[in-house]
Formats: structure tokens, sequence, C-alpha cells
């Protein structure tokens, strides 16, 4: 896996947070560039670490099947911060350290369900060249795009008290 590879799925990861709220359209304090740009700083690092612990842990496994793996995880993860079940402001967790273990869960769990349906993740030659050999990014009409749809949103409601509506 490549920094492009890693890179991918950060903005992946960002663009989940962007859905979820977690990054306001119209925050107070910063702009959303600045604020954007530094958690996807962060969430790289993020990515990076848990790139590092699954590599050490899967050395058996050839490099197509964890990418593979690995992808699918970061999808399953973005969806989980888009509907809110990694929720925006968490009172019993860490938020960033619940992305990285379900990161992990969702690596074991597809890289356990490949080889007990015996899925095989063969990339196409396009995601192949741009992804893993960090080659030109020819885009085509056969490229995978990745849709976030958002299902989730924080909204705050105002309280009425009773009997001043």
């Amino acid at each position: 896996m490549n920094n492009a590879f890693l890179f991918d799925c950060a903005v992946k990861l960002c663009c989940s947070d962007h859905v979820s709220g977690f990054i306001s359209a119209k925050p107070v304090i910063d702009t959303r560039e600045k604020l954007t740009e530094q958690r996807l700083n962060y969430v790289y690092q993020l990515v990076h670490k848990v790139k590092e612990k699954l590599l050490s842990e899967t050395q058996g496994e050839t490099e197509e099947k964890v990418i593979y793996c690995f992808k699918k995880a970061i999808e399953l993860t973005c969806s989980d911060i888009s509907c809110g079940v990694i929720a925006v402001e968490p009172i019993l967790y860490d938020r960033n350290d619940k992305i990285c273990e379900t990161i992990e869960f969702y690596f074991n769990l597809t890289l356990a369900m490949t080889s007990s349906l015996q899925v095989s993740p063969a990339l196409p030659a396009n995601i192949q060249s741009s992804s893993i050999n960090n080659s030109s990014d020819s885009k085509s009409a056969g490229d995978y795009k990745t849709i976030v749809v958002p299902v989730y949103q924080k909204m705050k409601k105002a309280k009425l008290k009773k009997g001043k509506r």
C-alpha cells in the first residue's frame, strides 16, 4: 500500500466526517477549509498507523488481498461514520480510537469472509495502476467510485416549554 492509496482512504473518511456533521458546514471558530485540512492530515496519520498494525498481523496474506480487504474496511467504516454509528460527539469512547477499532474489525471480517467465500480479490487493471503502483490517474468509464449518501444529520432543535407555543 502506497501513500496515494492511504491518502485516498483518508479522503474517504474525511468525506464521511463532512456527511456526519463532525466537520461543520458553517464552523464558528475556524474556516471549513482549515478544519478539513487539519482533519485530513490527522486521519492520514491514523490510517497509516492502522495499516502498519494490520500488515504486521497479516504477513502470510498476498498484498492484493490485504489491499482489497483494507479498502472494503475503509468503505464500511465510512458508512458507520456517515450514518451515525460512530457518533459525532461520543460520551463513552474516543471517536478516533473507535474509528481505528472499526477499520480493524471490518478488515478482519472481510479477510475472513474472502477466505470462507473463496472471493478472489482480482483488481481491475486501472485500479491497480492508479492505487498500487502510483501511476497516472487515468479516469475511464469502468472506474469505481465511492458515493457517500447522507442518511444521518445531527440537528439541534429548540426546546419548547409547555404553554409557550
